[in-house]
């Protein structure tokens, strides 16, 4: 039992406590003369802790990680309660408020699409389903801004740009990276967004249309129709911008938002995706689709 191989180092209240035990239910048990069925891990802990400091990650993404780099596996509970033992917590997201206007712009200026996507966040392959949009991203230096395009398919960042401005130019130049010459105009494909300016524009929407990409806008002040590109940037803030200090510079924090997105393309395994990371799940795609036509 982890509490009584632990109790010459940790008090015994405190390890019930951590543990979610009663003392008087420890003490039963030692008392029947019950043997030892279970001692504290070493190795186990080691891995934790290892894990943890490289990432500083939550004990669901760790026991992944553990199966990933180790080849062991084991319970999410057990590995929940050693890092309580270690003393080991991961940062929790803060809960997020959307702030809404009524106020119309310009119904001449913009062409608002209708929502194609429908909350239908699963597609069967790459490029068929994307979403885009743009958050806000600090430094001590100020406000910059984040525009991703995401694919439904993997969950993959296909794109990001970053500027001081939140305008069309922003936006454009994020929709040019995506769209290179390599682009099929004769496969299908969706672009998800809410209805921002940069959105509805002529210039964005009939971009798209030449290069036969399907514009999708969410419905009226509903958030909830773009809620997986939201995730994203909650997971981007949550475990890395608000996990340490502000950086103190633009550049540092562009560096930052790099060494992010890399982490969460091509090391951050999602259980959505069989426990691979999105470039892995992308690339098994790939692997699958050449060999169907050997």
């Amino acid at each position: 039992m982890i509490i009584y191989g632990l109790k010459e180092e940790y008090r015994i209240s405190k390890l019930c406590r951590y543990l979610n035990v009663s003392k008087s239910g420890y003490y039963r048990w030692i008392s029947l003369g019950r043997p030892i069925r279970y001692s504290f891990d070493d190795v186990l802990a080691d891995m934790i802790e290892e894990i943890y400091y490289d990432t500083h990650k939550g004990y669901r993404f760790i026991r992944d990680e553990i199966i990933r780099r180790h080849g062991v596996i084991y319970n999410d509970k057990t590995v929940y309660k050693y890092m309580k033992i270690l003393n080991l917590s991961s940062p929790v997201r803060k809960k997020r408020y959307v702030c809404c206007t009524t106020q119309e712009p310009n119904e001449n200026a913009r062409i608002v699409c209708d929502n194609v996507l429908a909350r239908s966040f699963s597609a069967s392959r790459p490029l068929e389903k994307l979403v885009t949009d743009v958050s806000y991203i600090y430094s001590q230096e100020g406000r910059m801004y984040l525009s991703v395009i995401k694919d439904l398919y993997d969950n993959s960042i296909i794109a990001y740009q970053i500027s001081r401005f939140n305008d069309l130019k922003l936006v454009m130049d994020n929709v040019y990276k995506a769209i290179d010459g390599r682009w099929d105009p004769t496969q299908s494909c969706i672009l998800h967004s809410d209805r921002g300016f940069q959105y509805t524009s002529t210039v964005y929407v009939r971009y798209l249309d030449e290069h036969g990409i399907t514009v999708s806008h969410s419905r009226k002040a509903n958030c909830y129709d773009n809620a997986c590109c939201e995730n994203f940037f909650g997971h981007l803030k949550s475990e890395c911008l608000e996990l340490f200090d502000i950086p103190k510079t633009s550049e540092e924090l562009i560096f930052r938002v790099d060494k992010y997105i890399h982490f969460y393309n091509h090391e951050r395994p999602q259980r959505k995706l069989k426990g691979m990371t999105p470039m892995e799940y992308r690339q098994s795609y790939l692997n699958s689709s050449k060999s169907a036509f050997l």
